[in-house]
């Protein structure tokens, strides 16, 4: 009769759980051998692996591990070796897990005296690091075979392909090498963590990291200059269309931006905006008193210390100078106008009625009704702690 676990001293726990990975292993052994019947025979596969209640993608898993690692006859009915029987040798040792990595591995092509190491591997260590293993005497093979041939023409470095889309997006594709990926891994990961206000698909994250990682550069004092300027972009808008918030713009003269793009953008000191008024006149250049002064992003960094909105927990050097007012509708560029935006918050800024208000030199964020029906004043406790709020004003209905 089994002892129940809940009566077993703390090393019969133990003890029942390797007679139990044993039982699986030999249990997992024995299924392997069956099927390898099943195949000799020419029996049914999908009989079997209803019987055993497997994905296809298990079945085809066990196949590949009877075909490498199981003894079989030859058509005259001689007994054959396994075809790889440093594993087979120790079939009883290891895990479905470790059978499946080690059938990965010798996928791979690996030098001469692989397989030993990993089969000594797999019985002491956890299938992941099998496959770890695995990969890293891959990378090492691989490198030694462009040591031995001229790096230069063996490594094709960082290439990276640009395609112009009709909608006005940038498609890009292309191949880093080992250190720049590296290091543009290490810059991405940390942006492109999961929040509770950003997307949850993994692609759009990593997607958005990248647009902040631009951002970012884009304000380094390290970028070369072409034609005697900076890097910067040009949007070119009417007048009307940038007040009224309904049309197009023009960046860059040939790719078409909507009017509350053009003024979420020009917030930003690298971007120079063209405004027309009729008979295509030349209203505003890039005019002095919209862009941020340094001491002025300094002066910000200090109060706001961070993204502004609510519960945002991104950095200052990941932020743009949000006019509370926008400067199309004659807000200054002063400090009490200007307010510190991740690029996520900046654009829902400009997409919805949330209001900003500044009390004591923080900022205020008001939520529309149909967020907040009170439209109760929020700030960001992450980075500094509260002040007092005004009362609001509602909008009106």
């Amino acid at each position: 009769m089994e002892i129940p676990p809940a009566l077993l001293s703390d090393d019969d726990v133990f003890n029942a759980v390797a007679e139990t990975a044993a039982v699986a292993r030999a249990a997992h052994l024995r299924q392997l051998r069956l099927l390898a019947e099943v195949l000799r025979r020419g029996l049914d596969t999908d009989t079997f692996r209803r019987l055993v209640r497997a994905d296809p993608r298990d079945l085809k898993r066990w196949t590949a591990q009877v075909n490498l690692f199981l003894p079989s006859l030859s058509p005259t009915g001689q007994p054959l070796p396994p075809l790889h029987p440093v594993t087979g040798a120790v079939l009883e040792e290891l895990s479905d897990g470790h059978l499946t990595e080690l059938a990965r591995a010798i996928s791979l092509r690996l030098p001469d005296g692989s397989e030993e190491i990993l089969v000594e591997a797999a019985r002491s260590v956890e299938p992941k690091a099998v496959r770890q293993l695995a990969d890293r005497i891959r990378d090492r093979a691989e490198q030694d075979r462009v040591d031995e041939v001229d790096e230069p023409a063996a490594d094709p470095g960082d290439v990276l392909h640009l395609r112009d889309l009709p909608s006005g997006r940038l498609e890009f594709f292309g191949e880093l090498s080992a250190e720049t990926g590296a290091r543009f891994t290490a810059l991405l990961e940390p942006l492109s963590a999961p929040r509770p206000d950003g997307p949850r698909d993994a692609a759009r994250r990593r997607g958005e990291a990248f647009a902040d990682l631009i951002s970012l550069a884009s304000r380094s004092g390290d970028l070369p200059s072409e034609a005697g300027e900076r890097p910067h972009i040009s949007v070119t808008i009417d007048y009307k269309t940038l007040q009224h918030r309904v049309g197009h713009a023009l960046l860059d003269g040939d790719r078409h931006l909507s009017a509350a793009q053009a003024r979420r953008i020009a917030c930003d000191a690298k971007v120079l905006p063209v405004v027309l008024g009729g008979d295509s006149e030349v209203l505003d250049l890039g005019r002095a008193k919209r862009t941020v002064s340094v001491a002025q992003r300094r002066a910000l960094h200090a109060r706001d210390r961070g993204c502004a909105f609510p519960d945002c927990h991104r950095p200052p050097k990941w932020c743009d100078a949000h006019h509370i007012q926008h400067w199309a509708d004659g807000g200054p560029t002063d400090l009490s106008n200007l307010v510190l935006l991740c690029r996520t918050h900046h654009s829902l800024i400009h997409h919805s009625q949330w209001q900003i208000t500044t009390t004591g030199g923080t900022p205020v964020f008001i939520p529309p009704r149909h967020i907040d029906p009170a439209q109760r004043p929020r700030q960001n406790l992450l980075h500094r702690p509260p002040a007092p709020v005004p009362t609001p004003t509602p909008l009106a209905a």
